[in-house]
């Protein structure tokens, strides 16, 4: 508290007790209260008295401290002729507070009625009574201060919790943490150290600015560190000076030390603060401060940091990422980004038990952490994927470096028993610079060249080149991912129908496939080939074909009527994977059940490889459906090698014939000799044919005169909006009835 608001409190607190002291000693001219600085802090006329404040001055500091035996009641004339009686102030233990003076008009004290001892027990009611005051304020005081630094201390913690929230998970985020407790405490000199995770991080105060930082850390490490276990509280040591030293950290101080523990326990790092600025020691509050940043820290560690390996997680990883992007130099200045993937993980957790597959994994991150540099970082990114950031280097160092880490490669060979396992890993390498545009590209393009490492062989490396168009497709597909998912998500798509005509004059009926687009974000159409090459990459087309289905037959719902009456029928396509999917044909049996239209409306278009690559669940798949009145078409037939001698193990209505035949069809004899043998044969089987990219007269004219049923392409029709096609269809049924 200020002195002159401390004063002014005081006046009040003795003060009302004036009309006590005037009662009890009413010939007494004034009273005044001087504290232990010897200054009149009141006085009950207002008046200044510079004979008394004179007379205060010269007493022993002993009376005035109420240390003296003799203090109890001191009785002064003085030369004014005025008496005056001297009494101690005091509060609990006898400690002084100041001094009461009673004053007493001029030769007041040669008066009968004048008895010092008499007086004394008359007024020492009310002196007590002004020492619990007193005392009481003094208390109110110090627990004034106190509030005042736990608010101090409270909003610093507050800031630091948001700032842990809101800031990433990074070296940069440990800084603040580390910079602030630091400052908060006037600390010259706080380190954070974690051995183990290659973490260092300080802040030093300007008069600490020329010490030996490595010499300190290895002082802490060597001599402190040890004697934290066991602890879970900060604790306190006296550094003993250097004798005949004038180093400023060799002159002694006291030093806090906050054990960081990981979470089984175990002492793995320390928040070391060293000598405060002001040269005062720790107290109780620096210690509970420091408990909750220890605390604090050790989260951000928890979230930074992989359980599992102690290698940091993918967020710590992606904040470090970001970070490490303002530290480059100049635009000749790179960064590697080293992508690892076990290629057969898998293998040894269905062979040896999970327990197994963990023992790789930390097998794996230790050889990372054995060979990693003083410029990288290592992460766990998701089970069997890691990563190596490596600051400032080129495309050989990181070359160099996975050739390091390719030499222990005999620690994976996993061995139980008389089996063994020999673990394999794929790598991919990205350099990035201030060129590139979003850090987050740059290790997508590293996950890229990993891919691309094992689609061409598996334990081997690949290194990014954007103009590689396998590079690019793989690029392509993963950002559209997320745009394929979000238009998922809003029923996005279009549905679309695309006519197959009859080259039979006899048949009328119509028949469409149903096609699917999609638009980006800015409204552009997204080629098909593009979405759906990445939807099989990562495995969409189930929720797709799932989403093409309902929302298809929802549509052809509200024309169930037209359905039952017409023989129109739609073809809708079935991804290989949907094949795959085990709860598939139910999904399909529940929609039709729930669509009200008949299943002879529908045809499921299948591609041949799909079909070949699981034949017998594929059968088992198409039997199901044909039973109740659904035709199925194989798509793209003729494309396999042995497309002819698969025919006869399947049970279809309808083959398409691929399309690569077709567009050339009219100066190719060879597409035009394998579209008259499937033709053939198909008429021997009785199955329907189809012919697709009809795309001209001549090629339409052609097909037909090869024996060719149906035709679908732009000669014959192009694909429209599904809800204008039904519309139109039901419009030519009411004029045709009228």
């Amino acid at each position: 508290m200020p002195a002159e608001l401390h004063n002014i409190v005081t006046r009040k607190n003795i003060g009302s007790a004036k009309g006590l002291l005037q009662s009890l000693v009413p010939r007494a001219q004034c009273f005044c209260f001087y504290d232990l600085n010897r200054t009149c802090i009141w006085s009950s006329d207002g008046a200044d008295d510079y004979e008394i404040d004179s007379y205060v001055m010269d007493l022993p500091g002993e009376i005035v401290a109420g240390s003296d035996p003799d203090s109890g009641l001191l009785r002064r004339t003085l030369k004014s002729g005025r008496t005056l009686l001297v009494l101690p102030v005091t509060r609990e233990k006898n400690s002084s507070l100041g001094l009461l003076i009673t004053v007493f008009s001029k030769n007041a004290g040669k008066s009968s009625w004048f008895n010092p001892s008499l007086l004394q027990k008359i007024l020492l009611p009310a002196v007590e009574v002004i020492g619990e005051s007193l005392s009481l304020h003094h208390q109110l005081g110090i627990a004034e201060a106190n509030v005042r630094i736990a608010e101090q201390e409270l909003k610093l913690i507050y800031q630091v919790d948001e700032k842990i929230h809101s800031t990433s998970k990074s070296h940069a985020g440990l800084a603040q943490l580390i910079g602030q407790s630091g400052r908060f405490i006037g600390i010259a000199y706080s380190v954070l150290l974690l051995p183990a995770k290659r973490i260092r991080i300080s802040a030093t105060h300007s008069s600490w600015k020329n010490v030996n930082r490595k010499a300190l850390d290895k002082y802490l490490v060597n001599t402190l560190f040890p004697k934290l276990e066991g602890h879970r509280a900060p604790v306190i040591f006296e550094v003993p000076a250097v004798a005949s030293s004038d180093a400023i950290e060799e002159q002694g101080y006291q030093a806090m030390l906050c054990p960081l523990l990981d979470r089984a326990g175990n002492l793995e790092g320390v928040i070391a603060q060293l000598g405060r600025v002001n040269k005062e020691t720790f107290d109780k509050c620096h210690m509970r401060f420091m408990s909750h940043i220890m605390r604090k820290v050790q989260y951000v560690i928890e979230q930074s940091f992989d359980a599992m390996t102690g290698l940091m997680n993918r967020s710590g990883f992606e904040a470090q990422l970001h970070e490490s992007t303002k530290s480059l130099k100049d635009s000749s200045d790179t960064h590697q980004i080293i992508y690892f993937d076990l290629d057969n993980l898998q293998l040894v957790n269905d062979t040896f038990g999970r327990g197994a597959g963990d023992e790789v994994i930390v097998r794996f991150s230790q050889m990372l952490e054995d060979v990693l540099p003083k410029n990288a970082v290592a992460t766990r990114l998701t089970g069997d994927d890691f990563a190596i950031l490596l600051t400032h280097s080129a495309l050989d160092d990181a070359l160099d470096l996975t050739s390091l880490v390719r030499k222990d490669s005999d620690k994976l060979r996993y061995l139980q028993g008389d089996k063994s396992l020999q673990v394999t890993f794929s790598i991919g390498i990205a350099e990035f610079g201030r060129k590139t545009e979003d850090e987050g590209d740059a290790l997508t393009a590293a996950r890229i060249a990993c891919d691309t490492a094992k689609d061409h062989g598996r334990d081997r490396i690949e290194v990014y080149d954007q103009d590689n168009q396998s590079f690019i497709r793989r690029y392509d597909d993963m950002h559209l991912v997320s745009q394929i998912q979000q238009t998922l998500d809003s029923d996005g798509f279009e549905l679309l129908a695309q006519p197959i005509v009859s080259l039979k004059e006899t048949d009328e009926s119509y028949r469409f496939e149903i096609l699917l687009r999609m638009q980006d974000s800015k409204g552009n159409a997204v080629a098909s080939s593009a979405f759906f090459s990445a939807a099989e990459r990562y495995q969409l087309m189930p929720q797709i074909d799932r989403w093409v289905l309902s929302s298809t037959l929802a549509r052809l719902g509200e024309h169930a009527k037209y359905m039952h009456e017409s023989k129109t029928v739609f073809a809708i396509n079935l991804s290989g994977q949907s094949l795959g999917d085990d709860e598939i044909l139910k999904f399909i049996e529940d929609e039709i059940d729930s669509s009200g239209i008949p299943a002879n409306s529908l045809c499921f278009e299948v591609t041949e490889s799909a079909a070949v690559s699981n034949r017998v669940k594929a059968q088992s798949f198409i039997d199901t459906l044909r039973k109740r009145g659904c035709t199925f078409a194989l798509d793209d037939f003729g494309a396999g090698l042995s497309s002819f001698a698969y025919l006869k193990n399947f049970k279809v209505d309808t083959l398409k014939i691929d399309g690569s035949f077709i567009r050339d069809i009219t100066v190719n004899r060879i597409s035009e000799s394998m579209v008259a043998a499937i033709t053939q044969v198909a008429s021997v089987m009785e199955l329907e044919t189809v012919a697709e990219y009809v795309e001209n007269k001549k090629t339409k004219s052609l097909v037909a005169k090869l024996g060719v049923d149906f035709a679908q392409g732009h000669a014959v029709g192009k694909p429209a909006v599904l809800e204008q096609v039904l519309a139109e269809l039901t419009d030519q049924t009411r004029t045709s009835l009228a």
